[in-house]
């Protein structure tokens, strides 16, 4: 049968802008991709227009635009400025700004059915919001402590729903993730995963899970991000993901290869036949490909920037990375790779 390869993921597409792109969410109905900077713009990029189409350019943010989703006819951002913001998919109108976030939105999280929305934020509270509306649903508090290991303020970075849309997962710098029952909004499960935050220095702390992603059939849960915490330490620093079953909290899988820099997005193939991670700050530029039954890498491929957000396409074959090139000595630029899988021959 014809199928998509993991050794035949080629560079289809690439653009860059200005300023470093930290998120991205993708209408696959339209061939739109919105991806956000951290000046604060999005960008719309038609991804059948020709090179030299202009994108069109919402002022959104004061800073950074942490995160994006798209919502049935919103598009909706969070940014380090505490704002939620709801645009009009079409016209990109601003629909409404949604408070109660009082410090830096980490990320953002749509449920499976679309119906609710999933934040986390610095003051270690995960919310659930009619994706709709923006009206509060749960509060997901209690569970993530203020304060780190180090006695420093800790920041609550990532966000998951379960494929069924029953649970969504939190996770934080200290390396605890939760799960919890999303028509309640009460605590199910509790994983720690303390070697994600292990180093601190000059009162500034290192380190903590970056992203999350349920496995397909629900049962794991995946955190990525880097052992020593620091990347700036050649030596003393090494990428990580670690693999939690869900029910037990037992770990299940321990990779820890790839050089120093943090595993800033991860993502299950949707019938999970590998497990996606992209190298975001420290030395690598690449995506590197988990098998799981296997324990091993299945492929790498270099990417050639500092990633920081992706979408993956429904059949996994396609794979959308933002991120940064360059460094700070000769100019940096944001960009967007657009990756396709072509479909080749291989006897089952």
């Amino acid at each position: 049968m014809y199928e998509p390869t993991l050794e035949s993921l080629r560079i289809a597409k690439e653009v860059s802008l200005a300023g470093d792109f930290l998120s991205i969410a993708r209408d696959a109905e339209r061939g739109q991709l919105f991806v956000g900077n951290n000046t604060g713009k999005i960008y719309r990029l038609d991804l059948a227009a020709g090179d030299d189409a202009s994108p069109q350019v919402i002022d959104a943010h004061i800073s950074y635009v942490s995160s994006l989703v798209i919502a049935g006819d919103f598009l909706i951002s969070a940014g380090s400025d505490h704002r939620l913001i709801w645009w009009d998919r079409l016209t990109q109108a601003r629909v409404r700004e949604v408070g109660g976030h009082p410090k830096w939105i980490r990320q953002i999280t749509l449920s499976p059915d679309g119906a609710i929305l999933a934040s986390v934020c610095d003051d270690m509270v995960g919310r659930l919001l009619d994706s709709r509306t923006g009206k509060l649903i749960h509060e997901l508090r209690g569970e993530h402590e203020i304060l780190n290991p180090y006695d420093l303020p800790s920041k609550l970075y990532a966000c998951a729903f379960s494929p069924d849309g029953e649970r969504v997962a939190t996770a934080d710098q200290a390396g605890r993730m939760v799960i919890w029952d999303v028509s309640t909004g009460k605590k199910v499960k509790t994983l720690e995963a303390p070697l994600f935050c292990v180093w601190d220095t000059n009162g500034h702390t290192y380190g903590g899970i970056r992203s999350i992603d349920f496995s397909p059939d629900g049962k794991l849960l995946a955190a990525g991000g880097n052992l020593a915490g620091d990347t700036s330490n050649v030596s003393g620093s090494k990428s990580m993901i670690q693999i939690y079953d869900c029910n037990t909290g037992e770990q299940t899988h321990d990779f820890r290869v790839g050089g120093n820099f943090f595993y800033e997005r991860i993502k299950f193939h949707h019938e999970g036949d590998w497990l996606l991670g992209a190298a975001g700050a420290g030395s690598e530029q690449k995506l590197v490909f988990f098998d799981l039954d296997k324990e091993e890498i299945a492929h790498e491929v270099k990417s050639g920037m500092l990633t920081f957000d992706i979408a993956v396409s429904r059949s996994s074959d396609t794979i959308y990375a933002v991120g940064r090139r360059g460094s700070s000595t000769v100019g940096t630029k944001g960009t967007l790779v657009h990756w396709d899988m072509t479909r080749k021959w291989r006897r089952l």
